[in-house]
């Protein structure tokens, strides 16, 4: 059984089988290879695209919680701070004209 083996391998040898074998086999490694980094490459691009996605659902909750967070903290005081720019009673028209013309005049304005 052994010679028959051995005397069959050295057929395919001098014939040329084993050299289609071996290309064969070649071919098929390089296909699983290019296959393999397009997938790499496809998975790559669709792990960005959720990634970024869910950062900017994450992004937005999170900047919204801050902003109302921050503005149930300081609201009251910027209240508390330009109430007397909301009253307006106790500035009187000429006043508000002298301010005015000051302003378009540029008096006052540092340069």
């Amino acid at each position: 059984m052994d010679e028959v083996k051995h005397s069959a391998i050295e057929f395919a040898a001098q014939t040329g089988r084993l050299d289609l074998v071996s290309l064969l086999l070649t071919l098929v490694s390089i296909i699983l290879v290019v296959g393999g980094v397009i997938a790499y490459l496809n998975f790559r691009s669709i792990a960005k695209a959720h990634a970024i996605t869910e950062a900017t659902k994450v992004a937005e909750v999170t900047a919204e919680r801050v902003t109302n967070e921050y503005l149930q903290k300081e609201l009251p005081d910027l209240i508390e701070a330009y109430e007397s720019f909301l009253n307006s009673e106790g500035m009187s028209d000429d006043d508000a004209d002298e301010m005015g013309s000051a302003q378009d005049n540029g008096e006052g304005v540092e340069k």
